[in-house]
């Protein structure tokens, strides 16, 4: 059972790219979870092939993992049964990218998509963001049985080095805009919504290729690069403030950020579905194993916690978190 399938795209079907894509961040988390289980290469083909006939026999419904309880339990016997449970949910996830890519899109062949082509494609990218949640939740528990914890997967086993901090990151982002702006002055007096949609994709796509900044959502950064050039437009007038938000408030509201349905944005949603599971099994895990040591959690770590988008961050929460006394030793002077 292989998972590299469709590696080229061709004009009758543009979608094979993310098809791909979809299909080789599925084969990173099969063979992530089986490095972290030690599962020797024959059992592997034994283990995924099963997977598979269980699916096409609906003995089992993968479906259902949407509503996973994802919880850390305390105990040595609690977190093995917990090891299992998340890398069992993380390969039937990634077995399903496969199953529907097999079973429910049409050949490649088939002329333009169809919406039930849209829609399967959107379950695959859903699927495998459930799967890198569970595989986050496994690298978490297998830290906590004494392991080195690391954020290889997503990049075939090499990780990033240090990424720069939510600060700095929002910094260089400004710094981006504003040279943009100087180079092209006319943007100043266009649509700040379209300006902003433009300049968002061409930060992210530099950012895929040279991996500058921690970006997981594209959304959020139009959203962040619209607030920006209203914050240029408005530098010198501030006699106003209330008017000058009125006027930002009636233009987001009159103007929203366009919806492409292209191939390269499949491609980018396939990469939020990758980071963003990853981010949000670590960040929930962290969460539990904070509160279980320390009791309720005040509202700054909680805030904390749901705007630190950055794995190295998290990753040092994690390492603090071992020798900690309290949420403090955890949190504190993390930025």
């Amino acid at each position: 059972m292989s998972f590299r399938n469709y590696s080229q795209t061709s004009p009758e079907r543009p979608n094979l790219g993310t098809l791909a894509m979809l299909l080789t961040q599925a084969g990173n988390v099969v063979e992530s979870v089986f490095n972290q289980l030690g599962t020797p290469p024959p059992a592997r083909n034994q283990q995924l092939q099963s997977l598979y006939e269980r699916m096409e026999s609906f003995e089992l419904q993968p479906r259902q993992d949407k509503q996973a309880d994802l919880t850390i339990r305390q105990g040595q016997v609690a977190i093995e049964e917990q090891l299992v449970e998340h890398a069992d949910t993380a390969l039937r996830q990634a077995v399903y990218v496969k199953f529907i890519h097999d079973k429910h899109l049409p050949p490649q062949s088939t002329p333009a998509p169809t919406a039930a082509y849209e829609h399967y494609m959107q379950e695959m990218i859903t699927a495998l963001m459930l799967a890198n949640r569970h595989l986050a939740m496994l690298e978490v528990l297998k830290n906590l049985e004494g392991k080195h914890y690391g954020v290889r997967a997503a990049q075939g086993g090499h990780a990033k080095n240090k990424q720069p901090s939510s600060k700095m990151t929002s910094q260089l982002i400004r710094t981006m805009v504003k040279g943009m702006l100087y180079n092209k002055p006319v943007l100043a007096n266009s649509n700040k919504t379209e300006v902003a949609d433009t300049m968002a994709t061409r930060i992210y796509k530099a950012n895929r290729e040279f991996e500058m900044l921690d970006i997981t959502n594209i959304n959020d950064l139009k959203h962040e690069v619209r607030e920006l050039l209203f914050d240029f437009a408005n530098i010198g007038n501030r006699s106003n403030r209330r008017q000058t938000d009125r006027e930002r408030l009636g233009h987001i509201l009159r103007h929203s950020f366009p919806s492409r349905d292209t191939e390269e944005a499949r491609q980018m949603d396939v990469d939020a579905a990758r980071t963003t599971g990853r981010i949000e099994g670590v960040r929930t895990a962290l969460a539990l194993q904070l509160k279980q040591r320390f009791g309720a959690l005040p509202r700054s770590a909680i805030e904390t916690l749901e705007t630190t988008g950055d794995m190295d961050q998290l990753q040092i929460y994690l390492e603090r978190l071992t020798e900690a006394r309290s949420v403090d030793d955890v949190i504190q002077n993390s930025q």
